[in-house]
């Protein structure tokens, strides 16, 4: 497990913040030096690592920090891993203009492991990497680009299909973050791409005939980067201005949902439409080389659980067995792994917020046939084709793209483990499914119809006969590496 560091920082540089606060500059009084002014303490981590926060509480609140980095916020926090003298300066900016105080901070002893941070080294690649870490978009993968709403964690919207972006200049870009002074070196080969609704701030903004926008852009330079972790599921790593990641939404801030060695998953806010949030996922430049010509092959993956103790009568019960989702944290989710939720919803139980989605029978009977019961409503949303989202009448899907993925009757077979094997659940039929309608083999329905006669295959990953828990998970993603979780138990 990682251990994230908490960081409390915004970064913004103040070259740029003049055309942020233009428009601010009315008939007002100007802040004083004295409004300017800010306290800090040593954090509980280390004496080298200080908090600040700000005297007054400002629209736009810009620090220097004296060791190289700009951030933004009343609450920032600043790493001081030498011995020395910094001054840090605050820039409180309002309505009739700005001010700045500065003053001293004297760190007495260095502390050179300061750095030596794992979210650090993975990002930059460590203090031995001294021309830092590069990343790019990892254009060939499903997902690389995606939207989803606020309440999720997943991109369940939309999911660019790979090299979709083609021409935008999404995959020209190259992001390389280091340690020293926790410099952005960002190269857009002179291309950027951008959310439709941000051309304006973007001169000679185009049409690149692969949706939303590109502008030709070259980076200023002298750009930083820096995380916080904020009261959130995630760490935050945000870039100066006008630095972004791969795709320009009016935000430099980024959800850290996944950063491994070779993999950086990052969700990010729509600026103009505070429903939406984006994804994009990154790897490491060079990472997706040409393979072995001769590779070795690779020993087949054992399962998590292949000797799960399934069988199909504990799955058809003496003919017929209702089966529903358990009201509970981890039973209904999205991960990176068989088990995982960590992308949505990351911890708590959703029951009470979807009671139709926990209703839901899926009834299983002797002879192979399969029934799904929505028991009159249903968790609608924008990819069967229904307004407004949420719980709903069943009957609002007749007539819709989704009218299929209701109440129905269907086939199903079941395999049992052996060897290297999990058990196996397989339902048959034109919008047959179990528990998430939109989830198939190796992908996602964006829209509706669900395609005729389609037939989805979920793992067994535990069954507990104590219990009678069944989790059954499925992977949506043909590297499978994003996975749902469904945890069943009868209907007693």
């Amino acid at each position: 497990m990682k251990k994230y560091l908490k960081i409390a920082a915004f970064l913004l540089p103040i070259l740029f913040v003049w055309s942020c606060v233009e428009e601010f500059r009315l008939d007002a009084e100007a802040p004083t030096v004295q409004d300017a002014g800010f306290s800090f303490i040593p954090s509980t981590e280390s004496d080298n690592i200080l908090d600040f926060v700000g005297d007054g509480d400002f629209f736009l609140m810009v620090w220097d920090l004296g060791n190289g980095v700009r951030t933004e916020g009343r609450r920032v926090r600043g790493f001081y891993p030498l011995a020395g003298t910094y001054t840090v300066t605050l820039t409180v900016y309002d309505k009739g203009g700005s001010s700045s105080f500065s003053q001293d901070v004297i760190i007495e002893e260095t502390d050179p492991t300061l750095l030596d941070r794992p979210i650090f080294n993975l990002l930059t690649g460590g203090v031995d990497a001294v021309e830092g870490k590069t990343w790019v978009i990892d254009s060939a993968r499903l997902g690389h680009l995606g939207v989803g709403p606020a309440t999720s964690f997943f991109p369940d919207f939309y999911q660019a299909q790979p090299n979709e972006k083609v021409g935008s200049g999404m995959y020209n870009s190259r992001y390389t973050f280091k340690l020293t002074g926790f410099e952005f070196d960002w190269n857009t080969n002179g291309l950027v791409y951008l959310n439709g609704a941000q051309g304006s701030a973007f001169p000679g903004a185009f049409d690149p005939g692969v949706g939303d926008l590109s502008a030709p852009f070259v980076s200023p330079g002298g750009l930083n980067w820096n995380i916080l972790e904020e009261e959130s599921p995630f760490p935050v790593l945000t870039v100066t201005n006008p630095g972004f990641i791969g795709y320009f939404t009016g935000v430099r801030s980024y959800q850290l949902v996944v950063l491994e060695e070779n993999q950086m998953f990052l969700r990010f806010r729509d600026g103009a439409n505070e429903d939406l949030f984006w994804y994009v996922r990154l790897i490491p430049a060079g990472f997706a080389g040409q393979p072995d010509p001769e590779p070795e092959p690779e020993p087949e993956p054992e399962p998590e659980n292949p000797d799960v103790n399934l069988s199909l009568n504990d799955l058809i019960g003496s003919g017929t067995k209702a089966w529903k989702l358990k009201p509970a944290a981890g039973a209904f989710g999205v991960g990176p792994s068989p088990g995982s939720d960590a992308f949505f919803p990351n911890g708590p139980s959703i029951a009470g917020d979807r009671p139709c989605l926990f209703n839901d029978l899926y009834i299983f009977k002797e002879g192979g046939v399969y029934e799904y019961n929505a028991q009159g409503d249903i968790y609608a949303e924008d990819y069967m084709g229904i307004s407004g989202g949420g719980c709903q009448p069943e009957a609002n899907l007749a007539g819709t793209p989704g009218a299929a993925w209701a109440s129905g009757t269907h086939q199903f077979s079941f395999e049992p483990s052996s060897g290297n094997n999990r058990a196996k659940i397989t339902v048959t039929g034109t919008g047959a499914f179990i528990a998430l309608p939109k989830a198939f083999n190796g992908g996602e329905y964006t829209a509706g119809p669900p395609r005729a006669n389609e037939s989805v295959t979920y793992d067994v990953l535990n069954y507990d006969p104590a219990t009678q828990e069944l989790t059954l998970v499925i992977a949506i993603n043909p590297a499978s590496d994003l996975w749902w979780t469904f945890v069943l138990i009868p209907d007693n």
